[in-house]
C-alpha cells in the first residue's frame, strides 16, 4: 500500500488489524509513563484501569478509592468514598464524565462512586494548579473518559461481587462502535459493617452507553460521540418511623472531535446533566427535603500547533444552571429556594514547547457572565513552568486563581450525610475563590522508577459555612469564612519485572477562619501515608496489598451537660414539660481521634473455561482487624469503630 502525504493537507489512512492468538509462557504488561518530565502538569495524576486493579477490592473495586491513595487526597472514614483535596471541602472537587458534570458521584450512602471502573478508558486527576480550560471548582478536577467499544468483534463481560452484579457489551456498528454497561445491587447485608447498623436497606443501579461514529462522506476528518449515563440510589426503610431517600443522576451528551486542514484540532461538547434528591420523612422526625439541578453545557475547545512546536489552546464554555431546593422546618413552615444563572467563560492558554529543557504555559480564564450575583474574579490568570537541567530531573512550579459559584448545603459534623443539595451561591454571600501556589520536582531513574516531591500553599476566601449565630428566622443560614492550607507531598513509584510498588506521604495543615478565630475543619489530617503493592505471581495468578496510615481527625469534644426546661405552647402557662438534658460542647474541633491505619490484601486467578476468560478474586479488608475509631457516642462517650475484618469475593466472566 502506498500513501502520499502532501503539504498543508490531511492524509487519512485506515489500517485494520487482524487479531491472532499466540500462546506464551508468561506476559507481564505494565503501564508506561507517557508524560515527559518537562510537561508542566504539576499535580496531575493519570489513573488507568491497571491502577484500579492494583487496589485490593473493598467488596467492590472503585475509582474513588484509588484517588484516596494519592498524596494530598484525604478522607474522614471508611464509610464514604468522599474525598478532600489539599485542605478543600468535598464540594470543591469537580467530576466530569465525557465532559458533563456529575453532581451526585456517590453510590450506596456514599460508599462507592457511580462510575463503574469497567467503563473507564482514561481518568485525569488534577489536585491543584490546573490549566485555564478547567474552572468552576477550587480544589481538584477528575476528568473521566469512557471506553470506546470494540470496533472489530463483539465482546461481553459479566461480573459479580458480594454487593452487586455487572454486565457490559461492546462491538462494531457501521461507521463506529458501541459500548453499554450496567450495574445493579442485590444485597446490603455487608454494609452493616460499614454503617454499624443491623441492616442497610438500600438499592442502587447505574447504566451507561457510548456510541462512536465517523463517516468521511459526512465529515472527512471528524468523529462523533453520543454518550449517556443514568444512576439511582434508594434507601427504603420498612420501618415507617425512619425516613426514605431517593437520589438520581441523568446525563446525555454529544462530542464532536475534528482535525481541520491546518494543524488545528477542535472538540465540541454539548451535554445535559440532571441531579435529583429527595427525602421522604414518613412518620419519622426527619425534615422533608427536595433538591433538583439542571445543567445545560456547551463547550468548544481548540488546539493549534505551530511549526515551533508551541501550542495555542483557546475555547468558549457556556453553562446554564437551574437549582431548586424545597424543605420544611420542624414547625411545618415551607421554604422554596429557586435559582438559575448563565455562566459564560472563555480561556486562552499559550504553551511554549520550542525548547527541550524549558516549558512555559501562560493562560487566563476571563469570566464574562457569572452564575451568582456577587460574582468572583473577572480574570483568573494561570501560569505554570517546568525546567529540566538534567535528563532525569525536572523542576516545576504553578500559580493560579480559581473560583466556584455552586456549593452543597452540608454539615461537616454529620458523620454520614446522604442528602447534600447543590445550590447556586445566594445573593447574600460572596462566591468562593482560591489562589494556588505549587512547586516541586520529579526524578526519573530509567523507565521504571520515579520520585515526585510537591509543596503547595492554598489561600481560600469566601468559603461557605453554617451560621453558628442563627437565632432568628431572619438570620441567614450560612456565612462566608476564609481558609488556608499548605503542605508537602512525596510520591514514589517503581515498576520491576512483575512487581509494582507505589508509596506516598503527605504532611499538611488546613484551617478555616471566622470572625478572626482559626479552627481546623473536620477533614484536616496532619500525616497521611499509603503503600500499594502489586505482584504477578505467574500462571495467571496475581496478588495486591494496600496499607494506609493517617492522623486522627479533629472533633468537637463534650465539655459538659445542662438541663433545659421545654415549654409546651399549647399547655397552660403554669405547666412545664419535662426537663431535657442538653450537651454543652467545647471549642470547635479542638480534640482528635486516635491514629488510623489499615491493611487490605487480595489475590486473583485468571483461567480459561471453553471460550470464556474467567477471573476469580478473593480479598480481605482490615487484615489485622484494627479498631479504627469512627466517632465517640454523644450519650455514652464510647467509641464506635469503622470497618472491621471483612473478607469478600468477586467473579468476572469475559466472552
Amino acid at each position: 500500500m502506498t500513501v502520499t502525504v502532501r503539504d498543508n493537507e490531511i492524509t487519512r489512512c485506515n489500517v485494520r488489524l487482524v487479531p491472532t492468538l499466540i500462546s506464551l509462557g508468561e506476559v507481564s504488561v505494565v503501564g508506561e509513563e507517557v508524560v515527559r518530565p518537562t510537561e508542566t502538569g504539576l499535580g496531575l495524576q493519570r489513573i488507568s484501569t491497571e491502577d484500579i486493579k492494583l487496589m485490593p477490592v473493598t467488596i467492590e473495586s472503585d475509582l474513588f478509592r484509588v484517588l484516596r491513595s494519592q498524596p494530598g487526597v484525604g478522607s474522614t472514614d471508611d464509610v464514604t468514598s468522599k474525598y478532600y483535596v489539599r485542605g478543600g471541602g468535598g464540594d470543591q472537587n469537580l467530576v466530569l464524565l465525557n465532559g458533563a458534570t456529575v453532581y451526585g458521584p456517590f453510590h450506596a450512602l456514599g460508599i462507592y462512586s457511580v462510575i463503574d471502573p469497567e467503563m473507564i478508558s482514561m481518568a485525569e486527576f488534577y489536585v491543584g494548579g490546573f490549566s485555564p480550560e478547567y474552572g468552576g471548582r477550587l480544589s481538584s478536577i477528575l476528568n473521566v473518559v469512557t471506553r470506546d467499544g470494540n470496533k472489530n468483534n463483539y465482546h461481553g463481560t459479566a461480573q459479580a461481587s458480594l454487593l452487586s452484579g455487572k454486565l457490559s457489551f461492546e462491538g462494531p456498528i457501521p461507521g463506529g462502535s458501541v459500548l453499554v454497561t450496567g450495574r445493579k445491587s442485590y444485597s446490603g447485608r455487608l454494609l452493616k459493617n460499614y454503617l454499624n447498623r443491623p441492616e442497610a436497606p438500600f438499592d442502587f443501579y447505574d447504566m451507561s452507553f457510548k456510541v462512536n461514529y465517523s463517516n468521511p462522506d459526512i465529515d472527512e476528518n471528524g468523529k462523533f460521540v453520543l454518550h449517556g449515563f443514568v444512576s439511582r440510589d434508594q434507601l427504603l426503610n420498612e420501618d415507617p418511623l425512619k425516613e426514605d431517600y431517593d437520589i438520581r443522576n441523568t446525563i446525555v451528551g454529544m462530542n464532536w472531535h475534528r482535525v481541520w486542514s491546518s494543524p488545528l484540532y477542535s472538540r465540541m461538547n454539548l451535554s445535559y446533566s440532571g441531579f435529583a434528591a429527595q427525602v421522604y420523612p414518613n412518620l419519622s422526625k426527619a425534615i422533608p427535603r427536595m433538591n433538583r439541578v439542571s445543567d445545560f453545557t456547551w463547550d468548544w475547545d481548540f488546539t493549534y500547533t505551530y511549526d515551533s512546536r508551541d501550542e495555542l489552546m483557546f475555547g468558549v464554555q457556556n453553562k446554564f444552571v437551574a437549582t431548586k431546593l424545597e424543605l420544611d422546618n420542624l414547625c411545618g413552615a415551607h421554604t422554596s429556594l429557586a435559582e438559575h444563572g448563565w455562566g459564560l467563560d472563555c480561556y486562552v492558554d499559550y504553551r511554549f514547547r520550542r525548547w527541550d529543557k524549558f516549558r512555559l504555559d501562560l493562560g487566563v480564564r476571563p469570566k464574562l457572565l457569572a452564575l451568582s450575583t456577587l460574582r468572583p474574579f473577572l480574570f483568573e490568570p494561570r501560569v505554570s513552568l517546568a525546567y529540566q537541567p538534567y535528563p532525569f530531573v525536572a523542576f516545576k512550579a504553578a500559580v493560579g486563581v480559581y473560583s466556584q459559584e455552586m456549593f452543597t448545603l452540608s454539615d461537616e459534623n454529620e458523620l454520614i450525610s446522604i442528602f447534600e443539595p447543590w445550590i447556586i451561591t445566594p445573593d447574600y454571600l460572596q462566591s468562593m475563590s482560591a489562589g494556588h501556589l505549587t512547586a516541586g520536582m520529579t526524578v526519573e531513574i530509567g523507565d521504571r522508577l520515579s520520585i515526585e516531591i510537591d509543596g503547595y500553599y492554598k489561600m481560600m476566601a469566601n468559603l461557605v459555612d453554617a451560621n453558628p449565630k442563627k437565632f432568628t428566622a431572619e438570620a441567614h443560614d450560612y456565612v462566608n469564612v476564609d481558609g488556608e492550607s499548605y503542605g508537602l507531598e512525596f510520591l514514589f513509584k517503581c515498576h520491576l519485572a512483575g512487581v509494582m510498588v507505589q508509596a506516598s506521604y503527605a504532611l499538611s495543615w488546613a484551617y478555616k477562619e471566622r470572625e478572626g478565630k482559626m479552627y481546623f475543619p473536620r477533614y484536616d489530617s496532619r500525616h497521611s501515608a499509603n503503600v500499594l503493592l502489586g505482584i504477578e505471581l505467574g500462571e495467571m495468578w496475581s496478588a495486591n496489598a494496600s496499607w494506609s496510615l493517617r492522623s486522627g481527625m479533629p472533633f468537637t469534644p463534650i465539655a459538659g451537660y445542662y438541663d433545659r426546661v421545654e415549654i409546651d405552647p399549647g399547655a397552660p402557662t403554669d405547666v412545664l414539660s419535662d426537663i431535657v438534658p442538653v450537651t454543652y460542647w467545647g471549642e470547635k474541633n479542638t480534640a482528635r481521634l486516635p491514629f488510623y491505619h489499615r491493611l487490605d490484601i487480595g489475590v486473583s486467578k485468571k483461567f480459561q473455561v471453553s471460550s470464556a476468560d474467567v477471573t476469580l478474586g478473593v480479598s480481605i479488608v482490615n487484615v489485622y482487624d484494627r479498631k479504627n475509631v469512627f466517632y465517640l457516642d454523644r450519650d455514652t462517650g464510647q467509641p464506635v469503630y469503622m470497618l472491621r475484618f471483612l473478607p469478600s469475593a468477586t467473579l468476572k466472566v469475559e466472552l
